[in-house]
């Protein structure tokens, strides 16, 4: 498609000379002319096809706006006036100059608001992902497990690191005990389900698909609690 910069070559002068309003009264009929013709198309179209083409329609109303009751040069009027349909021809260069990739600005974007956090005191927070911080904490593990169920734990407690898939977290409620790992998997031992279950809730932050926890032994344990079912130690 030809560039719409103004032509050197664009005729100035003459007897037929139009002026710069002429030229733009008949220009604004050919554009409500081609508006006519799009409303008219659009409103033959159904709900889901009017979404599929929502840009389309917000850049021809863009564009019909902006030469409606834009001021442009005589060069850039006279040239448009060529066209039958001047609306369409401008909407189809506008659109084919927004076809940019804006990924790197969108990296960016979700880069601000994980670093400043700001969002989560002007957003609702769903409870299944939100942070817990020590100050909202003072909750017993048992408790956090039971409100995610379908969660993953990377936990670091009094007995060691300790990894529980969602499995795994639903046979700890249940009374299986699991390894913990202090350094390396050669001194895992094995944390009762009541000595883990009883620990309180530090920090709890929810990042790469699981919990990420850090647990501290609870000063004041549950007295009245129902016992806990025997089962298989989990390796």
């Amino acid at each position: 498609m030809k560039s719409l910069h103004p032509s050197a070559g664009c005729s100035k002068g003459g007897a037929n000379q139009v002026t710069e309003q002429e030229m733009m009264t008949l220009l604004r009929k050919k554009l409500d002319s081609g508006m006519a013709l799009y409303q008219k198309e659009w409103q033959k179209r159904s709900a889901s096809e009017l979404v599929d083409m929502a840009s389309e329609i917000a850049a021809a109303k863009f564009v019909y706006g902006e030469l409606s009751g834009g001021s442009y040069s005589s060069e850039y009027m006279e040239y448009l006036l060529r066209f039958e349909n001047p609306l369409e021809v401008v909407k189809d260069q506008w659109i084919s100059e927004q076809t940019v990739d804006f990924s790197e600005e969108l990296t960016h974007a979700l880069w601000t608001l994980w670093d400043k956090g700001e969002s989560e005191s002007e957003y609702t927070l769903d409870p299944e992902y939100a942070p817990v911080s020590a100050e909202e904490a003072r909750i017993t593990l048992w408790e956090f497990i039971e409100a995610h169920p379908n969660a993953a734990f990377d936990m670091m407690t009094p007995g060691g690191y300790v990894y529980l898939t969602p499995e795994t977290a639903q046979l700890l409620l249940s009374g299986h005990s699991v390894k913990g790992n202090p350094d390396s998997a050669e001194f895992a031992r094995d944390i009762p389900a009541e000595e883990l279950l009883e620990q309180e809730i530090c920090t709890a932050d929810f990042s790469k698909g699981a919990w990420r926890i850090l647990s501290d032994r609870n000063p004041e344990p549950r007295q009245a609690q129902e016992p806990f079912e025997q089962g298989v130690t989990m390796c």
